[in-house]
């Protein structure tokens, strides 16, 4: 790792046999500029250091009782050599990164075998502090390791006798977004239909020294997780690398320790490769369910980040919504009548069903899954609730009508845009809201054979019939008297 070692590291167990060596004695002290009261800073001595000249770079060191069996390790001889007195210098590459990773090693090793610091800043009158600097004092001299519960290793330096760096308490952070389907952005909130796949994407923002690092994930329960697709690590201004799964990274499924839908865990050697401003950014996938919360506070999902010994990150949510709608069916008075079915497109003619299914309730609807068959909406009581849509324009057909009531000859549109379409009644009459109104009209009464028109047309012509003979009758006498 860069930045976390200071410039002393570049004259590190540079110790030559040739040289001529000084008496060490005395003690020394660490001083950490930079410090975080929220952290706990420890120190561990790797070498004992015998002898030294600061002048002439000249160092001394022998391994300290404890460290024995991890210099003995192939890692450990990758970077540093013991000769058969004991002495050991430093044979690898001088660095940043090469050392950075030896500081790792060693460090990884003090946990697993549960090597204690020799001081700590959890122990009273072990660490000095004024402000924000943080002091080890009275040393023996030597070569430590320094660390920190933030999860990034402050460094490695030599008292000699006094020895000052910076540490790295800078915190990861995690940016969480979800895909909105209708723009293919990414932001804070998107809309969808139940049954419908929701894109994720959680960005983490990272710091040199990292460690332990875990990413969180926990559902609403109108949220069921699918799969993670993709994790990408991202070396600003280089490259971007495709992680590999089970070398760079596992992922833990329900049960996790956090009670979260899944965890993404990331391994020591991935951690070993970030630095400062690189980003590891991960995709996955989730479905809104049948649990779905309609409109209101959304169907959240959140992700966090542990790092460290026991450091969570910020915690970010993001919100998928779904709405609802309301199917009145009036007459021309606005009064609820039955009997009318119903089927939702995506066109005015033509286009594709939106298939719907009844739920356990047995009376309302939602948005059918792709493993699902569509079903035709019955309307009881003359309204009826479907639940699940995404913003967008629909349109309403009616497959059947009410008995007496003709039948709509086209499809009526509606709209969801951000918000329920909600009716209101008040004592069976539609009264106001946005709800999906549609309006039946009945036809009036032909005449028929037998009917009440007959008998009218019957009666007409007979008095007709009787009106002609009177009049005939009466012309007759009137002609008689005449003569």
């Amino acid at each position: 790792m860069k930045k976390f070692l200071s410039l002393l590291l570049a004259m590190v167990l540079l110790a030559t046999f040739s040289m001529t060596v000084f008496a060490a004695g005395g003690t020394g002290s660490i001083t950490i500029n930079g410090i975080s009261s929220e952290n706990t800073y420890e120190i561990y001595t790797l070498l004992n250091l015998e002898s030294y000249n600061k002048d002439t770079g000249a160092y001394s060191y022998k391994i300290e009782a404890g460290w024995a069996a991890f210099f003995a390790t192939d890692d450990a001889k990758t970077y540093m050599a013991t000769d058969a007195d004991g002495y050991v210098t430093w044979v690898a590459a001088l660095d940043d990164d090469t050392i950075s990773t030896f500081a790792k090693l060693a460090l990884a090793y003090a946990k697993a075998n549960s090597i204690a610091p020799v001081k700590s800043s959890k122990n009273a009158g072990d660490f000095e502090i004024t402000g924000n600097t943080g002091k080890f004092s009275n040393l023996e001299l030597g070569y430590y390791l320094v660390d920190s519960t933030m999860g990034a290793l402050c460094g490695l330096t030599t008292t000699n006798p006094d020895a000052s760096i910076n540490a790295k308490n800078g915190a990861p952070t995690v940016d969480k977004q979800v895909k909105e389907d209708s723009t293919d952005q990414w932001g804070g909130s998107n809309s969808a239909d139940i049954g419908q796949t929701i894109y994720f994407r959680v960005t983490i923002n990272v710091h040199a020294g990292a460690e332990n690092y875990v990413l969180h994930d926990k559902m609403s329960d109108g949220l069921t997780f699918q799969k993670v697709s993709k994790v990408e690590h991202v070396i600003p201004g280089q490259d971007t690398h495709e992680m590999t799964l089970d070398t760079d990274y596992t992922i833990k499924t329900p049960g996790t320790e956090a009670g979260c839908d899944f965890e993404v865990h990331f391994t020591e050697s991935l951690c070993n490769k970030l630095e400062t401003n690189d980003k590891i950014i991960i995709y996955y996938e989730a479905m809104l369910n049948r649990n779905a919360i309609i409109a209101g506070e959304g169907n959240q999902n959140e992700a966090w980040l542990t790092f460290g010994e026991d450091h969570e990150s910020n915690h970010d949510p993001v919100n998928t919504f779904t709405y609802g709608i309301d199917i009145v069916k009036t007459d021309s008075q606005n009064t609820l009548i039955d009997g009318a079915r119903f089927r939702i497109y995506d066109a005015a003619s033509g286009g594709n069903e939106v298939p719907v299914v009844l739920m356990d309730d047995g009376v309302t609807y939602r948005r059918a899954r792709a493993d699902e068959t569509g079903i035709d909406i019955v309307v009881k009581d003359g309204k009826v609730r479907v639940l699940g849509f995404d913003n967008g324009t629909y349109y309403l057909e009616e497959t059947a009508a009410p008995a007496g009531y003709n039948m709509l000859t086209a499809r009526q549109k509606f709209i969801i845009s951000d918000s329920n379409l909600d009716a209101v009644f008040n004592d069976g009459i539609y009264s106001t809201g946005s709800g999906v109104h549609v309006v039946n009209k009945t036809g009036s009464m032909l005449p028929e054979t037998g009917g009440i028109g007959t008998v009218l047309f019957t009666v007409c012509g007979g008095l007709l019939v009787l009106i002609t003979g009177v009049v005939l009758v009466t012309k007759k006498r009137m002609s008689k008297i005449v003569e």
